[in-house]
This record gives C-alpha cells, structure tokens and sequence, in this order.
C-alpha cells in the first residue's frame, strides 16, 4: 500500500447535504431544503453566492456543464436549469424542461471538439431524463434544452442513469439496461444482487463499470460485453468514483482506493477513513476529488505522481507506476524518458521473477538493443566458455531459451523488413553497419538457442543467415554438425571449404554425408561461376563413381545446363574418357546442342572407339562395336551441325567407307560417293537410293545425279583402293543400267545418257526408257511453246500500250500552274504529267506522293 491521495476539510453543515458538484475553481453545494450554495475553492474556500428559495424540496442532483456556465439540477422531482455566467450569481433559467415533472434522475454528454474548446457554441450537451418509466433525450440548443425524440418506455422506473458514448447505461431496482440512443432501443444487460441499491460509474467514453454484490464489473459499451472485468471488494460499495487510474469505493465509514486492474482481489491500494458514511463524491479533474458526507465536505488531492512513482518502483509495481507515467503532465520528451526507464525495469524484473516470455515482450515493445538483452544470457554471449550443451537438461532453461528465441525472431523479421530511409550516403552506410553487425549477434545467438532445444530450426537458419562465420563455424564443429557446417559455408561462398568437408566425410561410414551424393548436389547447385571449383571436386567422384559422378554435368537443372561445355568436355578429354560418348549424347540428343564442336567431337569418338575395337578384333565386342557402328552411321546422316570438312580428314583412307561416302554427300561431291559405292562397297542398290535422295532434293543439276550413276556402271574406273592392296577394276554392268534406265526415265537427262550409253545395250532392251523420253520431250517442247505464244502475246499488249501514251502529246506555256504548288513552269523545269493529266513539278510531284 502506498499514499495516493491527500485528504482535505473544506466545508461543514448543519443541514444535512443532499448533492455536491463542482467546476473550474467552484463547487456548489445541494442541502436538504433546498438551499444552493456556491463557493470558489481557490486559492482558499469562499461562499461566493447563496441561493434559498430556489426549491422547498431536498437538492437531489447538481451537474455543472462550465462549457455552458450552467448547472443541472434535480429537485421537487422536476429537472431545472440555473445560470452562473452573471457575477457566479445563481439565476433560474426559463427552459423547455417543463415536461420532466416525475423525474428520479438524470445524466448528461457533453462533447467538444478538438481545437474549438474556446467556443461553446460549438459543444454539443445532450440530456436524459429519467421520468417515471420512460426516458427523455434533450440535446441544448442556443440557450435552451429541447426535446430530441420520442420519449423511451421502461420496463421499471430507473433510479441512477450514466452516459457513455452513444449509450445510456440505466440502473433500476433489480436490473441494469443499455440504452442504444443511436437506434433507440433498449436491452436487459443483468441483475444488480441481493437487495441492492444500481451503482453505476463511468470509467470513459466507451467504459462504464456497475456493481453487482460486492464485485464491480467493467464493461465495454461496443459490444454489449465485449471485455469484463471483476474486481472483488470487501463489502458492497455504497459509490464508486473513477479518477484514472483508481476506483474510489464507499465502503462504511471508509474510502478503498483499488486499480481495475485488481483483478479478484480485495486488496486496496489505500484505505482513507472518513468522518462518517460517504453520500456523494465528484471530481471535475484528474486527481481532484470532492466528497460529501452527511454534514461534511471534504476534498481529495492525489499525491503528486513523481511521488507515487517513486514509491511504486521501490515496491516493484512497474504496471501502476507505468500508468501514472502516462497520465503524467509532464512534457512528452520527459513522458517517453520516464516511461521507457520503467518498462526496461519492469522488463528486467519479469525475467527475474522468470517470466521469460513476458519480459521479452517487454523488451520488444521497448526496441532495447538486442545485445542488451542476450547479455542477460551469459553463457550465448560470443566467446563465452561455458559448456552451455549440459543445460539442455535443466527445464527453466529451456523455457528461458525457447523465450529469447521468440524475442530473437520477432525482432530479426522487423530488422529485415523495415527499410532504410536515410538519403544521406554516410549515415546510410552507417545504419547499414549498424544493422548487419546486430543481425549479426542475433543469427549467432539463434544457433546457439537452436542447439539446445530444436536442432532441426539450424538449417532453415542457415540458408539465410547473417551469422558469425568464425564463431559458429566453431560452434558446430564442436557439435559435429557438419551437414549445417556445408549449408554455412555454401552461404558465405565458401565452396571449397565446404567441398574439402564433403569429400573427407564421404569416406566415414559413421557420418550422415558418407558417400557421393551430397557433393553431386552440391556441385550441381553452385553454378558456372564456379566451374574450376567443380572440375577440380567432381575429379574424385568420377574416379569412384563414375555414372553417378557424370550427373554433375548432366542433371537437368538450370545451373548444370548452363555450364561452359567446351570447358566440361576438355576436362573429360583430359581426365575421363570413357565418359565422353555419354557426356556428348546427352548434351546433343537431350538439350538439342547446336556447337559444331560438340557434334564433331561425338564423331570423333565413335571413330576412335571403333578404331580401338577393330584394333582388338574380340569377339566379346562385336555386338558393342555394331551398336557403336550404327550410331556413327544414323549421327552422321541425321546431324545437321557437325563439319564435314573436319571430319573427313580424320577418317583413314583404307576404312570406314559407308562413313566416309555419307560425308562426302554432305560436301556435295556426288561423283566420289557413287564410286565409292560401286567400286569399293559394291552395293549399287545404296548407289541408287543415294541418286534418288539427291534427285528429291531438287538442287542445281540434280537431274545429272542418274547420269553420272550410269557412267560409272558403263565404264567403271580403276579402284582407289588398287594401290593398297584392293581390288581390281569392276566389270561394267550393263543389266543394272538398263533396270535403271527403265525404272527412271523421267528422272534422267535424256540427252546426256544418250551419249555414254555403248552400243552393246539393243534398242529393244531400253523401249521404255525411250518412249517416255519421248513423251517427256515433246511434253516439254509444247509447254515451251504455250509458254512462248502467252509471252508474245504479253509483248505486243506492252508494245501497243507503249504506243498509245508516245502518241500523246502535252503543250507546257509560261501561263501553266503546278497544281501542287502553284507556281508556273520556268524554262528549266523538271516535270511530270500524272495519270490524270495533271502536270506539276517533279520535286512537287514527289512531295505528292509522300503525303
């Protein structure tokens, strides 16, 4: 307990006091009789004006509204309305109140915007009035009250009513109701107890508190019972009064001073004792309250808040002192000092009395520097010896850990999230600093808070993180956990640290990244950037596992498909040659490789593995070195991208024939792949098909492809091969030459094959060949002479056109005018006559034709 509140005697009667009410520097006293009494209170209590005859009946209810320098009362159970304006002399007014004859009580709203408290037109008072069972809303108009709407039906006579906002809370014999003035309506809210007088007290615009036996229930008007709160007394209050941030109940001949905040407790913050039972309290200001008792008045003036402060943090109620900070009327740079000094107190207090999670919040709310904070964690400061793994059994700290990580986390995200704003460079860079190097602190202490209680959370940490490399490159070494070790070392750009772990832990049979795959995903993920560090890695994995290892190159995810494959390739060549063919085919017949490199290098190696098989002549691999073979063979006639000239040159001259004549088609010498059809494969059915490929292409001469096929079965050359160690020079082939002369008439020069054909071939034996060479020549000699007849009729049309416009003739004098722009022709003028007719000057005619 502590002092709030100072208690000061001001007035004592003979006659007993009905209503007390106060403002500004007055306070005016209601008495049985009647009577009304107005005194100022400063600087000392003076009897300013007396008025006796105003009622003969008891002054029930006094509200002052000093915006309007009037004063509301109740007596003889009819609402009046006094004015204090002239001199502080009460004066009855003259209102529209004359229908609240019956009234039991009333209340009032008085509502002034912000920046127009000068003006009182401009305050808005409105009035209700309890008359009988209905209600009565007046709003104040000029100088009068008048009626609002229709009067309101009750289920019971109401005896005390409070304004909230646009409620009005209304407390009756057995009942409390809330009245919606908005939409006018009226709802049952509960009973008020066992044999108890309504107590009702605002709390502000929008809560109110009522008493129900000896709990006082607050309230929220915005949705009926939005929030509650109970708060427990002795005995049942007689009156409750707000003055923030305390309840003042009447309890007997005694004042309890509470806070709402205590919640079930009837333990008060101070206890004032009083002369005798307590009737009537007011207060016009914060920490100013007048109080009246059957024949006594007296005040009470709140000790001054530095005071109570002061005396509340040596008692470690931070949530109060907190409070009065903030009602303080101190300035608002001194307000925030002050406040943000208590909470960080408060804070510290929570985590003493571990309240881990509440403190933290606490902390949060105060932006305290993070480092603050960790510092209350000893053992997670950076370089700190202590063996902070045995914890990991304690239970409280894992509750203290598992709070500073939610307190990490919470302030990490706002960190990241909130933007920088500065716009000059040197203090830009200086909140970067700032930022990176807390960022920093936090990342390392969140791995460490991670270690002891959730070791899955450190990986996820990892792939984003602003960590300490040293520090916790130490930290998870201790722990052996080297699959985050990569994860932080892949962050940091640290490949080849990461890649040397890699490699050293795939030979443990104990360790979680035994084996290849870890550094194959690795590798495949870190780019062409890095494309020295992968060839320089990926060398003991494909020494070890050779098709595994050859996915480094070959998997199909961005980063592998972008790697610089001439590069790759040389490396292969160098290092790993049996991984070249499935290097080549994957690139080429997969990702559709165009470089001339690639497809030549491929062909290179189907030369050079069969080359070594049929250097070895096994057995074993006849079946490999035919698939080889036909693989070569479909590549070179199917790829449009490899370079004959290249690759010819690499074929030997005693080998490799069929490779060598689909090549030679490639270059167009058409000629060389015939003969090496007949004369050296002897295969003149691949000659034929050869002649037809070419014929279909439709290239230049391609009719002459047929020609040169039979020239060499009429009179076939000596063998290329005869000088080393070949055959000799073929016999003609006479019957092949008549097959095709029947079969292709209409694909072979006529004339041509006329002239190579020898006379041993009878005319009957090339019948067919003749006759549609026939047909063939006189089809194309008639179409020759439609075609020529259509052109020379065309030429004399043209001819005769031509005629017509020279037959035309044009007189041009000094008075002609271009019509474009209107000028005459001068003696050099260039011309031109339009299709119309029209004549006009050449640079005008073009200026025409632009537009």
């Amino acid at each position: 307990m502590h002092d709030v509140y100072e208690v000061v005697k001001l007035l004592k009667y003979s006659v007993q006091i009905e209503s007390i009410t106060a403002y500004d520097n007055y306070l005016l006293v209601g008495n049985r009789l009647g009577h009304i009494f107005l005194y100022t209170t400063s600087p000392r209590v003076q009897l300013v004006d007396c008025n006796k005859t105003f009622s003969k009946r008891p002054i029930l209810q006094l509200t002052a509204i000093s915006e309007c320098q009037i004063v509301i009362c109740l007596s003889d159970e009819r609402v009046s309305v006094l004015d204090v304006s002239r001199d502080k002399v009460i004066h009855l007014k003259t209102t529209g109140l004359q229908k609240t004859k019956g009234a039991s009580s009333f209340t009032i709203n008085v509502k002034t915007p912000d920046g127009l408290q000068s003006n009182p037109s401009n305050t808005v008072v409105r009035l209700c009035v309890a008359v009988k069972r209905q209600l009565q809303v007046y709003y104040w108009k000029g100088k009068d009250f008048l009626e609002h709407s229709e009067n309101i039906d009750l289920p019971d006579i109401p005896r005390t009513l409070v304004w909230c906002d646009q409620t009005v809370v209304i407390g009756c014999k057995n009942e409390y109701y809330l009245f919606d003035v908005t939409m006018e309506q009226v709802k049952p809210l509960f009973l008020t107890g066992k044999n108890q007088e309504p107590i009702i007290t605002k709390i502000s615009d929008t809560m109110f508190g009522v008493v129900k036996d000896s709990h006082f229930i607050v309230m929220s008007t915005m949705d009926d019972v939005a929030e509650q709160q109970f708060i427990k007394w002795i005995d049942t209050p007689s009156i409750i009064l707000y003055d923030e941030p305390y309840l003042i109940a009447s309890i007997s001949d005694k004042l309890y001073v509470q806070t709402i905040e205590s919640v079930e407790s009837s333990v008060s913050r101070q206890v004032i004792s009083v002369t005798s039972k307590t009737s009537n309290m007011f207060s016009c200001q914060n920490g100013l309250i007048y109080v009246s008792s059957t024949l006594d008045v007296c005040c009470l003036k709140a000790v001054p808040f530095a005071k109570q402060i002061k005396r509340l943090l040596e008692d470690k109620d931070f949530q109060l002192a907190l409070k009065l900070a903030n009602i303080s009327d101190e300035s608002v740079d001194d307000k925030e000092k002050n406040v943000s000094q208590i909470r960080t107190l408060y804070a510290n207090d929570l985590f003493e009395k571990k309240k881990y999670q509440e403190s933290m919040r606490e902390f949060l709310k105060l932006n305290t520097d993070p480092y603050d904070v960790i510092r209350l964690f000893p053992n997670l400061l950076p370089q700190s010896d202590s063996d902070y793994g045995e914890e990991i059994l304690e239970k409280e700290m894992e509750i203290k850990i598992v709070a500073l990580i939610e307190y990490l986390t919470e302030v990490r995200f706002k960190l990241l999230k909130e933007p920088n704003v500065k716009n000059q460079s040197d203090i830009l860079e200086i909140n970067s600093n700032h930022q990176e190097q807390l960022l920093q602190i936090i990342d390392t202490t969140l791995l460490k808070c991670y270690l002891q209680t959730n070791d899955a959370l450190i990986a996820p940490l990892l792939r984003l993180n602003h960590c300490h490399l040293l520090e916790t490159e130490t930290t998870l070494k201790k722990y052996k956990k080297y699959s985050e070790l990569i994860i932080l070392y892949q962050t940091k750009g640290l490949h080849s640290k990461a890649l040397e772990l890699l490699q050293k832990q795939s030979d443990d049979s104990d360790s979680n990244l035994k084996g290849p795959e870890r550094t194959i995903q690795y590798l495949q993920n870190i780019g062409s950037n890095n494309i020295d560090i992968i060839l320089q890695f990926s060398d003991w994995v494909l020494n070890k596992y050779p098709e595994e290892g050859l996915t480094i190159f070959t998997e199909d995810v961005a980063e592998v498909e972008h790697l610089p494959r001439p590069k790759v390739l040389d490396f292969l060549i160098r290092n790993h040659k049996n991984l070249i063919i499935p290097y080549l085919e994957h690139v080429i017949h997969v990702w559709n490789d165009t470089n001339a490199i690639c497809h030549n290098a491929l062909i290179h190696q189907y030369r050079e593995k069969l080359q070594k098989y049929n250097t070895m002549s096994m057995q074993a691999d006849e079946q490999t070195a035919q698939n080889t073979k036909t693989k070569l063979l479909e590549f070179l006639e199917q790829s449009k991208c490899y370079t004959p000239e290249t690759v010819l040159v690499h074929f030997p001259l005693d080998g490799f024939f069929e490779e060598r004549a689909i090549v030679l088609g490639k270059l167009g010498r058409h000629e060389q792949v015939l003969s090496m059809y007949v004369t050296v494969l002897d295969d003149v059915n691949r000659a034929i098909e050869y002649c037809d490929k070419v014929y279909k292409s439709k290239n230049e001469d391609c009719d002459q492809i047929y020609v040169i096929l039979l020239r060499l079965l009429i009179d076939p050359p000596d063998s290329w091969l005869a000088g080393l160690g070949g055959v000799s020079k073929p016999a003609p082939n006479l019957e092949k030459v008549v097959e095709i002369l029947n079969k292709n008439a209409a694909q072979i020069a006529t004339p041509d094959v006329l002239k190579v054909l020898p006379d041993e071939i009878p005319i009957n034996r090339i019948n067919n060949f003749l006759v549609i060479a026939l047909d063939k020549a006189i089809s194309d000699r008639r179409l020759y002479q439609v075609n020529r007849g259509l052109l020379y009729a065309k030429l004399l049309k043209i001819q005769q056109q031509r005629i017509f416009y020279e037959s035309q003739n044009i007189t041009l004098t000094e008075f002609n005018i271009c019509r474009v722009c209107k000028k005459r022709f001068g003696n050099q003028s260039a011309f031109v006559r339009c299709p119309n007719g029209e004549i006009v000057h050449y640079s005008c005619h073009n200026h025409k034709a632009d537009q």
